[in-house]
Parts: structure tokens; C-alpha cells; sequence
């Protein structure tokens, strides 16, 4: 005589109920809600690190650019003088223009307005104005290359926007050369409100940091809260000495003196000459 199998228990039929499915839902919502800050830090420490890796890099190519005997000890900076010998780019444009030579992944332009082409090191991963592809190159303006140059324009003192001399008498350890920023056409750092317009703005990029290579080679990350904190006086601890020398007014071209009034004005005459002008 064969046995019927026996059936499970009428419970073990039936599924999850509705109020159950309510309780995992709002448990997975929970543990959502607590990861996600950790999630997106480790985001945010991810393209930090990139970025300052890049600037450590720029630093070793600045080194290499300085110590060559033609450039006599300067850093390049966004507003030096143009190499004649180079007649498909004009070099004063952009910082970027001088020191990607000192690079085997670039690509030199091979006719007038033709833009050049540099690795992914000129580019901070959080800037997101011109997303690039990091395995290639990609063509260098002022809407994709992630860093401002600043000056004292201690190279040529006819020129605010000139390099920087590393042989002068002059602490680079407080001296900024390249920053996260937003690149203005033929404009370096100089005054408060060259640092409003193109450094502060980047401080949404790694969570209210800006960071900065100095003309020594060490990077150092600094905190911005546009909301808290005045930009012009971070500018003043960031480069004492250019916001001691714009306090004094600086030099306009070989024109002399110009007072920290004017040079706000002209920071904003520049903004509105460059809006449109990517053409690095």
C-alpha cells in the first residue's frame, strides 16, 4: 500500500505579506541612507587624490622647465612672453602651452589656431565643465584644463602676468604656482580678485578644497566655504605676498602704479572680454 506524500504546512505555501515587504523596504532604505555619505567620500577622496597626484606631477615638469638654461630658473605662467620660434601657438595664452613640451604625451599643433593636445594630467577628474577621456589626449583650452597659474611676476617686473623667478629672494613655500581654477585666456593669479573670479569657484570640486602647488613643489589642500569663509582673505594667507603687494598697487604693463580698486575693475572688464574666448 503507498504512502501519499504529506504536504507541507499551508504556511510554508504562501509568500511574504505586505507589511512584511514594508519592514525590508524601509530596513534596505535605512542602510541606504547610511552608506551613501561614506559612498560618496570615498568618491570625492578618490578625485582629490587624482588631482593632487597631477599637480605633483606638474611640479616634476616645472622642476625639469626651470632648470633648463634658456628659461632661467622661471616657472611658466598664464601671460609670459610668446616664443617666436613656435609660429602655430602663441604661448602667453596659457600656462599649459610652455610646460606640456616638457611631456612625451603631447601633440604639437601643425597650423595656426590649431589647439595642442596634452595627457590627462592637466585635467582634475572632478572638474566637469569638458569631461576627457584619460587614456588619451585631449585638445588644451581654457574650459578643459582644471589649473590657474599664479604669479608675482618676479621673471620680467614690466609684466604682472610674467613667470615666476625661483632664484629670487622670495619664499616659495608661499608663493602659489598652479591651483584648481578656472583658466582665463593670458591671465595668472595676481590679486583678490583674480582669486574670486578663477580659484574659488573650483572649491566644489573636492568638497569645499581647493588645491594648491606652490612654487616650492608642495601641494597643500586648503579648506573653502563660499557661504563661511571671505576669499579674500584666504587669498591673503594663501600668497601673503601678493596681497601685500596689491594692497601697495601693483605695476599695469610699464605704466607704474595700480591701485587694488583698479585692479578689480579691470578683473571685471577681463570677465566680461573673455566670455565665449576658449581658444587656448
Amino acid at each position: 500500500m503507498k504512502m501519499s506524500p504529506s504536504l507541507p504546512p499551508a504556511r510554508a505555501l504562501r509568500g511574504f505579506t505586505l507589511i512584511e515587504l514594508m519592514v525590508v523596504i524601509a530596513i534596505l532604505a535605512a542602510l541606504v541612507s547610511i552608506a551613501a555619505p561614506t559612498i560618496y567620500s570615498h568618491m570625492g577622496a578618490g578625485t582629490e587624490a587624482k588631482c593632487r597626484a597631477n599637480l605633483e606631477q606638474l611640479a616634476q615638469l616645472g622642476a625639469r622647465y626651470s632648470s633648463d638654461l634658456a628659461n632661467r630658473g622661471t616657472l611658466p605662467t598664464s601671460g609670459m612672453s610668446d616664443d617666436e620660434e613656435t609660429p602655430h601657438v602663441d604661448e602667453s595664452e596659457g600656462w599649459w602651452l610652455m610646460l606640456a613640451p616638457e611631456l612625451d604625451a603631447v601633440v604639437l599643433p601643425q597650423k595656426p589656431g590649431a589647439k595642442m593636445k596634452v595627457s590627462a594630467i592637466f585635467h582634475c577628474p572632478a572638474d566637469k565643465r569638458h569631461p576627457i577621456d584619460n587614456d588619451s589626449t585631449f585638445a588644451a583650452d581654457t574650459k578643459s584644463i582644471s589649473y590657474v597659474s599664479w604669479t608675482d611676476g618676479s621673471e620680467d617686473r614690466d609684466n604682472p602676468n610674467s613667470g615666476i623667478n625661483t632664484r629670487a629672494k622670495q619664499n616659495l613655500d608661499m608663493l602659489p604656482w598652479l591651483s584648481d581654477g578656472l583658466p582665463v585666456k593670458g591671465k595668472s593669479v595676481t590679486t583678490a580678485a583674480d582669486f574670486r573670479k578663477q580659484v574659488a569657484p573650483a572649491a566644489e570640486r573636492h568638497d569645499g578644497k581647493i588645491l594648491v602647488l606652490y612654487a616650492s613643489g608642495v601641494v597643500k589642500a586648503v579648506d573653502y566655504d563660499p557661504e563661511t569663509d571671505k576669499a579674500d582673505a584666504l587669498f591673503k594667507k594663501l600668497a601673503p605676498a601678493l596681497a601685500k603687494k596689491g594692497a601697495k598697487g601693483g605695476k599695469k604693463g610699464k605704466g607704474g602704479k595700480q591701485s587694488a580698486e583698479d585692479e578689480e575693475e579691470d578683473s571685471a572688464a577681463d570677465e566680461a572680454d573673455d566670455s565665449g574666448d576658449d581658444d587656448a
